[in-house]
């Protein structure tokens, strides 16, 4: 049983027609950090699957996805249908809500998770076959700065209440999975961070590496999406050729004249940016044996 869950449950059985775009609830503060600007709220992620097979992992729940688990646990709490079961009905409908879902949904099944976890579709791991995953993030509970989602600056080891999140919550929650899951952690950052607690020797799960790298594949979230379009396409486009259609397409929109320089990027420092992502994608696929 959570004791925050216990602790905040009546506050959370009233916060039942949050939108996903609504400000963090102030009661639910946990602490603030106002020299670097960070908060962290507390929203019902305690729920740890103890029979997982792949562990997926982000960087901390985001305001659509704590809004959707408040809203799922105030519902909960009104059914009375029990703290334990609250919470895990919760990490079910929270984790990786809204338009992520469909994204990491796409990119399990291209990676071919579907078929080593025998199973149809990688959406299945949000309904019947929940049990085969953990939902988590490296920081557990949603933290902002400046009022925005934290994206993993500043470094979260470098900042005591991120590192004591970090070492308290997740290198903890570790604990509880079986040593043979696989960690699939989304995005470099998760993936850096995670190569640095498995020096401190925190992580005793498995975790999947090519050419000695950690592989992680993109973080399913909008701001990734040209790495999923490269990740998930049939056929995997020639450098050359898509550095050059990707910078005549960004001319055509001149996106740049929404942003307060207006100015656009030069076309080496732009194609610099896409070379990277196109060469990151590349790896996972062949990590996978998509493009071997």
């Amino acid at each position: 049983m959570s004791k925050l869950f216990e602790k905040y449950s009546h506050l959370i059985s009233g916060l039942s027609h949050l939108s996903d775009e609504d400000s963090a609830i102030h009661e639910l503060l946990l602490w603030e950090n106002r020299e670097r600007q960070l908060e962290c709220f507390y929203a019902p992620f305690e729920h740890i699957n103890k029979s997982a097979e792949i562990v997926l992992i982000g960087i901390t729940p985001g305001r659509t996805q704590m809004n959707r688990a408040l809203v799922a646990a105030s519902h909960a709490i009104r059914a009375k249908s029990g703290i334990n079961n609250a919470i895990l009905e919760v990490k079910r409908k929270g984790s990786f809500s809204g338009n992520m879902r469909l994204n990491i949904v796409n990119t399990l099944n291209k990676l071919g998770y579907h078929k080593k976890l025998g199973i149809e579709c990688a959406s299945e791991l949000w309904s019947t076959k929940n049990h085969l995953v953990n939902f988590c993030s490296l920081l557990k509970y949603p933290i902002f700065i400046k009022g925005k989602d934290y994206n993993g600056s500043p470094n979260p080891l470098k900042v005591a209440e991120l590192k004591s999140l970090l070492i308290e919550g997740f290198s903890k929650d570790l604990l509880a999975i079986p040593e043979t899951a696989e960690l699939i952690p989304l995005g470099d950052l998760v993936a850096d961070v995670i190569s640095q607690l498995e020096n401190m020797g925190l992580v005793p799960q498995k975790i999947s590496r090519f050419e000695g790298k950690i592989v992680a594949p993109p973080h399913p979230s909008g701001a990734n999406a040209e790495s999923i379009s490269l990740l998930l396409s049939d056929q995997y486009p020639e450098k050359e050729e898509y550095l050059e259609q990707m910078y005549q397409d960004y001319l055509r929109k001149r996106s740049w004249e929404k942003r307060k320089s207006g100015k656009p990027q030069s076309e080496s420092k732009y194609k610099e940016i896409r070379a990277s992502r196109w060469e990151s994608m590349l790896f996972v696929r062949r990590a996978y044996g998509i493009d071997a």
